[in-house]
């Protein structure tokens, strides 16, 4: 392809990928399947990687994260963050209204959803994306630019001709509930679980790996400006209008209300339906709708005159711990739960509630019998927030040994672990992790099943789930004849599994289904990966050095292998991808400066992709290899800096035969 053709490819696959990504994570209407998708955003970001003078900074492949900071810096709004003044009650409301009506005459007010996360500002300068910051004090944040540029309903360019010069977009970045449980499921064996999603949104906007803030579900929701040049708008509306014009989401119900009576009609609405809804709102927003008589009521040192909080009621209960139960995680973490006297919190009935961990419990000083304030938020695990009575002055003894195997826990960080590979709480995890929907998918066998056929010796490892007896299920309670049968077809149809399953399955510590994806992508087989070192791995793009570590470690144990084998020898078959790239290159991450003289630059690119080579725009630690042509300008100086293996064209393609 000549380059004319190639910049039109780009920009097509670009323009269609926009599309869809706002067909997906802003109307909500997904067009296409994940994988159709998937392989538009590959083909694009091999386009740029043999092309990269063409790459743009508001191609979608911008949107994957790969930037590592040392710490974050201090970053000056250009116009503060204020905070909401809040509103606890009707009357509270009433004078806030009074005082809006005292200057002036019949205001329209918008109520809006307050949402429940964390306040970010993004400057855009002529429609691109400059930069992002935390609200931090309000007048100095912190610098969160990359992280923000992963979040995939964030434009890095404004979809509009006539973009402002400048202006600062404040919003709320969240996690939506449904991804908000999916995540703490991933993470739960690792014992890095979030309390809720407000916690998990601000932790994963200040992680310093920008690859793992790309893998979770943050969604940003825009509801106000700061500094603006440029661009002008009469009202509130206008403005939610410009931005859903401009690429972003627009998400819950933005009223214009005249009357108190109706406002506070809608408030108690919303908070009837506040427990069905997909993410957290802690109340609801009003603001003056008229810009113009925003700037006539001005602003304290803290809030905006203008606008005001009306905070729900907290969804707390006050109620007895009964007893203190252990779960046993499939990594043999040990997590304790508060079993309590039921309670009713906003209609539902709550019996259990997490402690996180025997540190909080520590903190807290709960015991059996104490009385406590518990809070639910829509489909989160409910928590113990504090005592209000204390009942038992004994402090909590934190168990020596598992409550499954009685072997000896071990303390690691915070968390205390049950290390005994014998473990059946343990198996039992891991197995419902092996036949779970992204590893082998075998519907049939149920936590309940499992449970049984762990306790009956049937299944003593991940292998013995395509070593079934018929014979011996029988006997078992629950086991009828067609059920059994059932149950082995479509274990023997679920034998021939992908790559990226099979990996998944093996439950491999901070390997999900995203970097069991990317691992199968990046190696032709099982035997490939086992074999690979830490810095094979960790030079993949989306994988950082704990995850390299991590699959490293998995593979170094003896134990892993022969489970591995066993699965082969039980009839388990992967399905491979067919790969036709070379290994001279393998893994390898090349960056080409200066002219070259017996390939065009293009043709030396595809040279180091086909062979299994990595092209990359800049030199850093991670790159192995400098390919100096003439005149090679900065990066050769950097390349040297860092003890960057520098080959000239003619030696680089003798060394590796290519």
């Amino acid at each position: 392809m000549i380059d004319r053709d190639i910049k039109k490819k780009i920009k097509e696959l670009s323009s269609l990928l926009n599309y869809h990504n706002k067909k997906y994570y802003i109307d909500d209407k997904p067009e296409i399947e994940d994988s159709e998708f998937d392989l538009l955003l590959k083909e694009l970001i091999e386009l740029e990687q043999k092309n990269p003078k063409f790459i743009k900074d508001d191609s979608p492949t911008q949107k994957v994260g790969g930037f590592v900071s040392k710490n974050f810096k201090k970053f000056k709004h250009i116009k503060q963050m204020y905070s909401l003044e809040n509103i606890s009650n009707s009357e509270e409301l009433l004078k806030f209204i009074e005082r809006i009506e005292k200057l002036i005459v019949k205001p329209e007010y918008i109520i809006e959803p307050k949402f429940d996360g964390a306040s970010v500002s993004i400057t855009y300068k002529k429609g691109l994306l400059s930069s992002a910051s935390t609200r931090g004090d309000g007048t100095v944040g912190e610098n969160i630019t990359e992280n923000i540029k992963t979040i995939k309903n964030i434009p890095l360019l404004l979809t509009t001709n006539k973009p402002p010069t400048i202006i600062e977009i404040r919003g709320e970045v969240i996690i939506p509930l449904n991804y908000f449980k999916k995540l703490n499921q991933e993470l739960e064996g690792e014992g890095q679980t979030f309390s809720n999603p407000r916690n998990a949104a601000s932790g994963t906007l200040r992680q310093l790996d920008t690859k793992i803030t790309a893998q979770r579900p943050l969604v940003f929701i825009p509801w106000g400006i700061g500094e603006v040049i440029d661009f002008e708008v009469r009202n509130e509306i206008e403005l939610i209008k410009n931005f859903t014009e401009w690429g972003f989401t627009k998400l819950g119900d933005f009223i214009i209300e005249k009357k108190i009576e109706r406002i506070q009609k809608h408030f108690n609405e919303v908070l009837k339906k506040r427990s069905s809804l997909n993410y957290e709102i802690d109340g609801l927003v009003i603001k003056v709708n008229n810009l113009l008589d925003q700037e006539k009521f001005g602003f304290t040192s803290k809030y905006p005159k203008w606008a005001a909080a009306m905070k729900f009621p907290s969804e707390l209960a006050e109620t007895k711990i009964v007893e203190i139960t252990l779960q046993v995680g499939r990594t043999g973490i040990i997590t304790p739960v508060a079993e309590l006297d039921p309670v009713n919190i906003a209609g539902v009935v709550v019996r259990r509630a997490t402690l996180h961990n025997f540190d909080q419990i520590r903190l807290l000083n709960i015991n059996v019998g104490d009385k406590v304030i518990i809070e639910r938020a829509g489909d989160v695990i409910p928590k113990v927030l504090k005592i209000v009575e204390k009942n038992n002055e004994s402090n909590y003894k934190i168990p020596s040994s598992c409550p499954s195997c009685n072997s000896k826990l071990e303390k690691d960080g915070v968390n205390i672990y049950c290390k005994d590979s014998g473990c059946l709480d343990t198996l039992k995890g891991k197995v419902s992790y092996f036949v779970s929907k992204k590893s082998f998918n075998i519907i049939g066998l149920g936590n309940r099943i499992v449970d049984s056929l762990v306790n009956e010796g049937q299944i003593k490892d991940l292998s013995d789930v395509f070593n079934l007896r018929k014979e011996k299920l029988i006997n078992i309670e629950g086991f009828g004849i067609k059920i059994i049968e059932k149950l082995f077809n479509e274990i023997n149809e679920k034998k021939v599994v992908t790559f990226s399953r099979f990996i998944n399955s093996l439950g491999i510590k901070h390997v999900g289904d995203n970097i069991s994806n990317i691992l199968s992508e990046e190696f032709n087989d099982i035997e490939s990966l086992a074999k690979a070192n830490v810095d094979e791995i960790e030079v993949i793009d989306g994988i950082g050095l704990e995850i390299a570590n991590s699959i490293n470690a998995y593979f170094k144990m003896k134990e892993n292998i022969k489970l591995i084998d066993k699965l082969f020898q039980n009839g388990v078959v992967i399905q491979y991808k067919k790969k036709f790239v070379g290994r001279k290159l393998k893994n390898l991450s090349i960056c080409i400066t200066g002219k070259l003289t017996e390939h065009t630059r293009d043709e030396m690119s595809n040279m180091i992709l086909n062979e299994g080579g990595k092209n990359v725009q800049s030199v850093s630690s991670k790159t192995n290899i400098l390919l100096a042509g003439k005149d090679p300008g900065s990066k050769l100086d950097k390349a040297k800096k860092l003890d960057v293996q520098i080959y000239n064209e003619k030696d680089f393609l003798k060394i590796y035969k290519i």
